[in-house]
């Protein structure tokens, strides 16, 4: 029996590692593209025509359009197609000059580059040179039934890959996203704790800072591309029709842009209390006064956007912080200072209380409503 729980538990852990480090979908995404490329490959031979002769170019077509999401793998497929076509037509054009040589070739490829650079082609762009250059030189005096196998294999093996795709189990990533939000939110509560430590120790490191600012910008910008994913995954999914999928995506939205508020206000407080502030480049401790409720308010803040306390202890610190504030006036850039805290603190809360309002869920990575 012991034995057996060990078991269990082992297996429930490699489970749960897979699950967070994106092993899961990765596999589910290699073994879909397998199973079209093999069924791609296995019906190349039933092409029409010439077709039939280049087989190779079908399991091809299967592994473009097998993307993370379906429509991701549509709009690859039809880009691919587009670029195929153009790079067709331009080897078509150059071969007006006579036999393949330096010069036909070097006009396909200045012609296809050239070609490529429109941003409507999407992924389509670097087919356009590659599929001039093919037709010029493995074509060659077939050209025609070159191109025509080309673009019906290529057609085959992609048509092949959306069905696969959108057959087996097509993810919809939420979990992805979600998971990355509740890091970087964890990644934020940090640095706010830490922005308290530099008041009460006034002992800033600028540099620290700057590397601990360019992490979270890459941070929000690695959420916002997993959440536009999460988003385009549920179009042309048949799995979004799921129950509750609709709200799960509305929710992951207000989440994140409760973190980009976040974030943007963190920022502001970092440059308030540890790059420009009154304890940056040892410019010394602020106004004890105001020290002790400013750490206060940032790790009560902190523990908000933890999800581990409720927003009303980040109005209770804040509300001490403010009280302070108006028992003295005496220091006037530190009353700046101060005042300039408050209003980021205040940001920081009702980003978390406009997020919790727009949905049912909480902006902490606990997920547990109050």
């Amino acid at each position: 029996m012991a034995r057996a729980e060990r078991i269990t538990g082992v297996g429930r852990r490699i489970w749960r590692w897979s699950r967070d480090s994106g092993t899961q979908p990765r596999l589910l995404l290699a073994g879909k593209a397998a199973l079209a490329a093999t069924i791609a490959w296995t019906l190349a031979k039933y092409a029409p025509g010439v077709a039939a002769e280049y087989p190779y170019y079908a399991p091809l077509g299967a592994i473009v359009a097998m993307r993370t999401t379906v429509f991701a793998g549509i709009r690859a497929g039809v880009q691919t197609l587009v670029g195929i076509t153009l790079g067709i037509l331009i080897a078509w054009l150059t071969m007006v000059i006579g036999d393949p040589g330096v010069i036909a070739v070097a006009l396909a490829v200045g012609l296809g580059v050239l070609v490529s650079g429109f941003r409507i082609l999407g992924e389509g762009y670097s087919w356009v040179p590659m599929a001039a250059l093919f037709v010029l030189l493995v074509g060659g005096g077939n050209a025609e039934g070159y191109s025509f196998a080309y673009v019906v294999q290529m057609a085959i093996g992609i048509g092949i890959g959306l069905a696969v795709n959108f057959a087996v189990f097509p993810p919809l990533h939420f979990w992805d996203a979600e998971r990355r939000i509740d890091q970087v939110n964890g990644v934020l509560a940090q640095q706010l704790d830490d922005l308290a430590d530099v008041l009460d120790q006034g002992e800033p490191d600028t540099g620290a800072w700057d590397r601990q600012q360019e992490r979270l910008d890459k941070a929000i910008a690695d959420v916002r591309d997993r959440v536009s994913t999460a988003q385009e995954a549920r179009r042309m999914n048949p799995r979004s029709v799921l129950r509750g999928s609709r709200a799960r995506l509305q929710t992951d939205g207000a989440r994140f842009r409760a973190l980009e508020r976040v974030a943007w206000y963190t920022t502001d407080l970092t440059e308030l209390v540890a790059r420009s502030g009154p304890v940056a480049d040892n410019i010394g401790r602020p106004d004890p006064a105001f020290a002790g409720p400013f750490a206060a308010a940032l790790r009560r803040v902190a523990c908000v956007v933890r999800g581990e306390c409720a927003e009303d202890e980040g109005d209770r610190a804040i509300a001490d912080l403010e009280s302070a504030l108006d028992a003295s006036r005496s220091n006037p850039s530190a009353v700046t200072v101060t005042s300039s805290a408050i209003v980021a603190l205040r940001g920081v809360l009702e980003s978390e209380r406009r997020a919790t309002s727009d949905v049912d869920t909480e902006t902490g990575p606990s997920g547990k409503r109050r």
